[in-house]
């Protein structure tokens, strides 16, 4: 049984269609970790339940009472009013102007802040992770789509209507026709395996054909990522091109705001790791101005796939400030 020298936090990371929870102790350290299905499609009420379940588990395997967890984090997919503690828009688990901060505060007897996922898995690198240290950071979170975060003096930053730093969402071609204009259109996960899906219908060989034996719908962030590192030339030039466009579209904001360090999360970033990293940032130095600017630090999330869960433990421990 581990053992705390103050009361901890438990952090919640809602997907759409797994979540995740985590004990952090004093040191931002996860002590324990489960995973769920979120299965969003039985409504909120239910997802909020299996939160509920999973603090309880977790008090249970450390051994700790009710009154012995200080407070919950909750980080979910989409803008959040962080002070009504309500959910705006998250498509991927169907809810709209929901309130469920006091719901789940209800429901768990704990203290609770809710935020973005993103925003929450950047204060955790900047707080505990490989962005420690660096207090005007941008993250980049590429997966079914393309989340972003900032923080800024040290501080989230979620702007007059909570959406500061969406760059998903950021214009890259413009008249290049619906579905492929903005980043996500072009540098997420699911753009990768659609050009990926394309190319190898139009016959282009590629090592992905026998990895997955012909079924396309396997073709996962883990297959791109064997076949580019297995030097699969298809794969490779479709993955750069995705990451010269999260390097466009991240040197814009460096620039704009003067940031010292980008932070590369999500499925992508941690199955290709280095690759991913080297090609964003030759984009970013690239496109960045001046060029006299000092090099900006280009790093892979450190924390996996605890960013969220421990950014959302130590939001919850500091109140989720934010500027």
């Amino acid at each position: 049984m581990p053992s705390f020298k103050k009361f901890p936090y438990i952090g919640v990371d809602v997907g759409g269609t797994n979540m995740s929870a985590s004990i952090v102790d004093e040191n931002n350290c996860p002590v324990f970790s489960i995973r769920s299905k979120t299965r969003a499609h039985l409504g909120h009420k239910s997802v909020l339940s299996r939160i509920g379940e999973m603090v309880g588990l977790i008090r249970d395997k450390v051994g700790l009472s009710q009154k012995q967890i200080a407070g919950l984090g909750i980080g979910v997919p989409g803008p959040v009013d962080i002070h009504k503690g309500m959910v705006i828009d998250a498509p991927n688990l169907g809810w709209k102007h929901l309130e469920i901060r006091n719901a789940v505060k209800d429901l768990t007897g704990l203290p609770t802040v809710l935020d973005n996922d993103v925003n929450l898995a950047l204060y955790g690198e900047v707080k505990a992770g490989s962005a420690t240290g660096y207090n005007n950071v941008l993250g980049i979170w590429t997966g079914t789509g393309v989340g972003g975060a900032l923080v800024l003096s040290n501080n989230l930053y979620h702007g007059q209507n909570y959406t500061a730093g969406e760059i998903g969402h950021t214009i890259v071609l413009t008249g290049a026709g619906l579905g492929r204009e903005t980043l996500e259109d072009l540098g997420s996960r699911t753009a990768i395996v659609r050009t990926i899906k394309n190319l190898l219908q139009s016959s282009h060989p590629s090592l992905i054909n026998e990895l997955v034996k012909g079924n396309h719908t396997k073709i996962k962030s883990k297959v791109v990522a064997k076949a580019v590192l297995s030097g699969d030339s298809l794969a490779t030039r479709v993955v750069q091109d995705a990451a010269r466009y999260t390097g466009i579209v991240a040197a814009n904001m460096v620039t704009t705001l003067s940031l010292s360090c980008v932070v590369l999360g999500g499925g992508m970033a941690t199955a290709l790791g280095a690759p991913w990293a080297e090609w964003v940032s030759q984009s970013l130095d690239e496109y960045i101005w001046p060029k006299s600017f000092p090099k900006v630090k280009t790093v892979i999330a450190g924390l996996g796939d605890n960013s969220g869960t421990v950014g959302a433990a130590i939001a919850a421990r500091e109140g989720c400030k934010s500027i």
